[in-house]
């Protein structure tokens, strides 16, 4: 049985590729909630008043580039550890980014947070695989 997706939070500096993500998301019926923000600092300041807003059995989905002015997508997790615990729902993130350096890649493999790395922008075919993969 697929899971559903509640909430989705996309994490990434570019506007247009937020803007192109959200769209897609919608278009396939991926999550009842997109929400994007254009730096991780908010998104952090966000996530800690989201928790009263999530029910146990939902599913939260993070979309987070790596390469961003201020705090980048690995700092962004370092600050997220203090927080997922207080958060009472299935969290998946995923490493959304242009860079196919295969040190990013490693280094996210190797975070147990991490959920997958995909490169982007997404396209339909890579919310199914998702799907199939990650929500079964």
């Amino acid at each position: 049985m697929i899971q559903k997706v509640t909430s989705i939070v996309l994490i990434d500096d570019d506007l247009a590729m937020n803007y192109l993500h959200k769209r897609l998301f919608s278009k396939l019926q991926f999550g009842e909630t997109i929400v994007p923000f254009y730096n991780c600092n908010d998104a952090l300041k966000e996530l800690k008043n989201l928790n009263p807003l999530i029910i146990d059995n939902s599913i939260l989905v993070i979309f987070l580039d790596i390469n961003m002015p201020g705090m980048d997508g690995w700092s962004f997790l370092e600050e997220f550890k203090t927080i997922q615990t207080s958060i009472k729902c299935q969290i998946k993130i995923f490493i959304l980014s242009s860079s196919i350096n295969p040190e990013d890649i490693k280094k996210a493999k190797q975070n147990n947070f991490i959920t997958d790395y995909l490169i982007k922008p997404l396209n339909e075919e890579d919310v199914n695989s998702i799907t199939e993969k990650y929500l079964q």
